[in-house]
């Protein structure tokens, strides 16, 4: 049985800061260059560490701080 964890490309930082940016700033806004991926801690992936990236570079704010990683500088 296929479930959405299996659809999301976890080892794929590019993809991630592609999701992050655009859930900031819109589907229609142009992507800026990805960053070089950085060293991905313990409990996270490469997609989730390029969901954060995106994210910050869409000038948004995480709602909610976890421990699953160091925190958006």
């Amino acid at each position: 049985m296929t479930t959405a964890s299996d659809k999301v490309p976890h080892d794929d930082f590019s993809e991630g800061f592609k999701i992050g940016f655009q859930t900031v700033q819109g589907v229609n806004n142009t992507i800026p260059a990805v960053p070089g991926e950085p060293g991905i801690p313990g409990g996270m992936t490469p997609f989730l560490m390029g969901v954060r990236a995106g994210i910050k570079a869409g000038k948004g704010t995480l709602a909610k701080q976890t421990n699953a990683g160091p925190p958006l500088t």
